[in-house]
């Protein structure tokens, strides 16, 4: 019986994959199914990446580099669901970024300072 040649992704491939399935509410099944790759594998990545005292828990939101996708799977399905990814990725940061507007706007009408910078403030001479 012939070995199967195994198959190396990139860090960012991986990161991708863990923070879609972190993301969403869909199971591991259709996260590997939706990029590719075996149940097995990203259940594994799931899991080491929730390992105790893992200090890549921390979730990153990063677009990968061209290097990166030239290697991966480019396939049309595979490239709309990493545009998919992406899109949900986008609104996510959308919505953080209102939600920190909105605390500075309450923030600055509750306490009555200015906290935005303001751009045609003079500098200090020291």
């Amino acid at each position: 019986m012939a070995r199967k040649e195994k198959k190396f992704y990139s860090k960012e491939f991986k990161d991708r994959v863990v923070t879609a399935y972190q993301n969403s509410n869909e199971s591991v099944s259709s996260i590997a199914h939706r990029f590719g790759v075996k149940r097995d594998t990203v259940s594994s990545w799931v899991y080491r990446r929730n390992l105790p005292g893992d200090s890549k828990k921390i979730v990153t939101l990063a677009a990968p580099s061209v290097d990166t996708m030239k290697q991966e799977n480019t396939s049309p399905e595979s490239m709309m669901s990493q545009i998919k990814d992406l899109e949900h990725q986008l609104s996510l940061e959308k919505m953080r970024s209102e939600g920190f507007s909105k605390m500075i706007e309450i923030a600055e009408r509750e306490l009555k300072i200015d906290i935005r910078k303001n751009t045609g403030a003079k500098r200090s001479l020291k």
